[in-house]
């Protein structure tokens, strides 16, 4: 078992050279740590007993380096808060409760430390400051108080054992590899490594990971956890990564390290707010992991204490529901809260904010319901563990309680009943149209681009259940019209638009819009008609009537005769086509028998 505990307090209360008590640790590794007595960056070690680790992350007490302690206590499982006995809590010591409240490290351990230098009566009127002020944060618990001195053994042992009872805070270790990196180096022979927390999901030797603030697939060459190689790593670990697929000034701290295909950048997000001086369009640096991004704050809403709020970025973030986050402004921690919509959703503002109410309960079925009645042409769930931290499974069980819903779970798309109305008036449209139009589930699919084909079967079936439409050969057409008769007849209109058009014909698929018919019943009529050798296919998507080839052909035969060579550039003159007709005629000419090529020219054999 591995569990993460981090420090916290105040400056020069000796968090650091407690850590050096409990495992033997230097923490304070810089020059300009060790000069100027203070710990600048985070700092980390590990303590074992058996199969048991404890890995510890110090952090900085002083104020001017808030950001960085932040970006440490996104990772605790608990928390050791050392608070000096001839002090008491501080400032510091006061914002990093805080920051643990904000980022729900709810478990504390109270390390009262230099108690040699006060009085017993001193040391329990401390316990008793510190008992009061965390009891205002209504989440924050106090598991254990120790009076600890570097200069008692037993003190030192007593909290030592003790840590090793803490468990670690519960995280899906089944769920999605996330990772936010904390530190970048090289070792020479190795490449580049990353070191950071494990949130959720595991990580394993050899496998793909991408790297979202770059856009890049990495492979996990090696897995360290506390200088000791494993073919795994899981979450409440502290890991180091030895990454090939980048270049060693491509990965930064913050960046977030997870699977490919499961987030989505956004320069906007939905939030809950717990802040007593936010204030509208205030900006502020928005902290996540171990990421720092400047933002800009859009209060939505006050109500029970509770801030609704959208921060725009200035550039793109990957973020998840329910992750917490710090907000700092001038400086000093101003509030936090919780990421309820990590998408850019756009919603009138009431709407929007019954939409986040639902989320912040955790309440979603409410907020299907929502986004069903707010998007006629549908919702997609395939980013439901971004957006909502729910499986696929999870999402459409939650989709099938809707009431008046239709759910295509194949594509995992959430349509309101009456998108299967608007189905059928769209066919029917078409039908007034063209009395002849053949389609498919298919074709009406990518016609209306939103809708799914189960939903459009589900529209033909009931359409054809009113005996409106009639299904033959696996297409449509309207009922009474003999499908054989509208195959010869689709042949013929189709010959009709190539003939029009002569030299430049349009796309097929083009011209299957223009007749509203399917693409299967259209390619299989350009097949007949290109076996019957009326039309021939020159190119992908190109198809001429033979007789528009012939003109064509004697066309460029023309240009040779008069100028000893034909290319691309005096056909266009001649023909007045674009390149991409002139290229494919000039392909079908070197087929000729009597025709060299060189370079760019054709010209005849002499």
């Amino acid at each position: 078992m591995s569990v993460i505990i981090g420090t916290a307090g105040h400056i020069d209360h000796g968090k650091t050279a407690l850590i050096k008590a409990l495992n033997g640790f230097e923490g304070d590794r810089m020059k300009q740590e060790k000069e100027r007595g203070i710990t600048i960056d985070l700092s980390f070690s590990n303590l074992k007993r058996g199969d048991e680790n404890i890995a510890f992350i110090d952090v900085p007490g002083h104020e001017n380096l808030v950001k960085t302690m932040i970006s440490g206590a996104f990772g605790f499982d608990a928390c050791l808060l050392v608070v000096a006995a001839n002090d008491g809590i501080m400032p510091q010591t006061k914002e990093h409760i805080n920051v643990l409240n904000l980022l729900g490290v709810n478990s504390i351990v109270v390390a009262i430390s230099k108690s040699d230098l006060v009085s017993r009566t001193e040391l329990l009127e401390r316990e008793h400051e510190i008992h009061e002020y965390i009891a205002g944060f209504k989440n924050l618990q106090i598991l254990e108080v120790f009076h600890t001195s570097i200069k008692d053994e037993n003190s030192i042992n007593e909290l030592r054992n003790y840590l090793f009872n803490i468990k670690p805070k519960i995280r899906p270790a089944d769920g999605v590899f996330r990772y936010y990196i904390d530190r970048v180096f090289s070792i020479k022979g190795v490449g580049s490594v990353v070191t950071g927390s494990v949130i959720e999901g595991s990580v394993h030797k050899n496998e793909k990971v991408f790297n979202y603030d770059f856009g890049k697939e990495l492979t996990v060459r090696s897995v360290q956890v506390h200088d000791s190689f494993v073919e795994s790593a899981q979450a409440s670990n502290r890991v180091a990564l030895n990454l090939t697929g980048a270049e060693l000034s491509e990965l930064k701290k913050g960046q977030l390290l997870s699977k490919k295909g499961f987030f989505r950048g956004f320069l906007e997000v939905d939030a809950v707010v717990f802040s007593e001086s936010l204030s509208h369009n205030e900006n502020v640096t928005f902290c996540v992991g171990s990421k720092q991004c400047a933002a800009k704050a859009l209060i939505l809403s006050k109500e029970n204490g509770s801030i609704f709020a959208t921060f725009k970025f200035d550039k793109e973030m990957f973020l998840k529901f329910n992750e917490p986050f710090v907000l700092i402004a001038n400086a000093r921690v101003i509030g936090g809260g919780r990421v309820l919509n990590p998408i850019s959703e756009p919603m009138k503002k009431q709407g929007k904010v019954l939409f986040l109410n639902a989320l912040n309960k955790f309440d979603f079925k409410t907020a299907f319901e929502i986004l069903k009645d707010t998007h006629k042409n549908g919702f997609g769930i395939i980013s439901a563990f971004q957006r909502f931290g729910l499986t696929h499974e999870e999402a459409i069980n939650i989709a099938k309680s809707l009431k008046n819903a239709f759910v295509d779970e194949a594509m995992l798309n959430i349509y309101d009943i009456s998108a299967i109305e608007r189905v059928k008036g769209f066919t029917k449209f078409i039908l007034e149209k063209n009395q002849f139009a053949i389609f498919s589930p298919a074709s009406i699919s990518l016609k209306l681009g939103w809708a799914s084909e189960k939903l459009v079967v589900t529209a033909l079936n009931e359409l054809e259940e009113a005996r409106l439409i009639t299904k033959n050969d696996g297409v449509y057409t309207k009922t009474g019209v003999d499908l054989s008769e509208l195959k010869v007849r689709l042949e013929d209109e189709i010959y009709k638009i190539l003939d029009s058009a002569k030299l430049a014909p349009d796309a097929p698929y083009n011209i299957y819009d223009e007749l509203e018919v399917d693409r299967v019943s259209g390619d299989n009529a350009l097949k007949k008609l290109t076996s019957q050798g009326r039309v021939t296919r020159l190119a992908h998507n190109l198809f001429v009537t033979t007789k528009a080839l012939e003109e064509a052909e004697v066309k460029l035969r023309d240009i040779i005769k008069e100028q000893g060579l034909v290319n691309v550039q005096n056909a266009k003159d001649r023909l007045g086509l674009s390149r991409k007709y002139i290229i494919a005629y000039l392909e079908h000419l070197d087929r000729s028998n009597d025709i060299i090529k060189d370079g760019m020219n054709r010209m005849l054999k002499s």
